[in-house]
């Protein structure tokens, strides 16, 4: 555990990884464990398994991907940012290979565009309402 982290504001994983809210669940990316877990900064729920522990790294690896493709000329936290993700009441979105999103400057249809050619065949990727729908397999 790193110096000045309170233990009770660490989060075990299924796979006894502790993590703060705020570490990033890849190395150089933007997005953090708070994306997946939190919905305005309150805990929405734990992994419940392994495999939705795997899943939510993976979607996170996939969208860093994707908002490579779209932000590559913005600043670094002009990027896709997750509205809601992991969240086991909700069907779609109990495994953590789904989530809601928005791109924090760019409009929707200018994102749906740009990333349609990098949407892999078995990957959804589709506007509903306000937010882009991004299903990973």
């Amino acid at each position: 555990m790193a110096k000045g982290l309170a233990p009770d504001s660490m989060y075990e994983l299924p796979s006894g990884l502790e993590v703060h809210p705020w570490r990033l669940i890849h190395k150089d990316g933007t997005l953090m464990w708070k994306h997946a877990l939190l919905h305005h900064n309150h805990l929405v729920a734990l992994p419940e398994n392994m495999a939705h522990e795997s899943h939510i790294i993976k979607t996170a690896q996939r969208i860093e991907e994707l908002n490579s493709w779209v932000s590559k000329d913005l600043e670094p936290w002009d990027c896709l940012m997750p509205h809601c993700w992991y969240n086991p009441e909700y069907d779609e979105l109990s495994e953590g290979i789904c989530l809601y999103m928005k791109h924090v400057s760019l409009p929707n249809s200018h994102v749906l565009e740009v990333l349609k050619p990098h949407v892999l065949d078995h990957e959804t990727l589709e506007e509903r309402e306000v937010f882009l729908f991004f299903k990973r397999c």
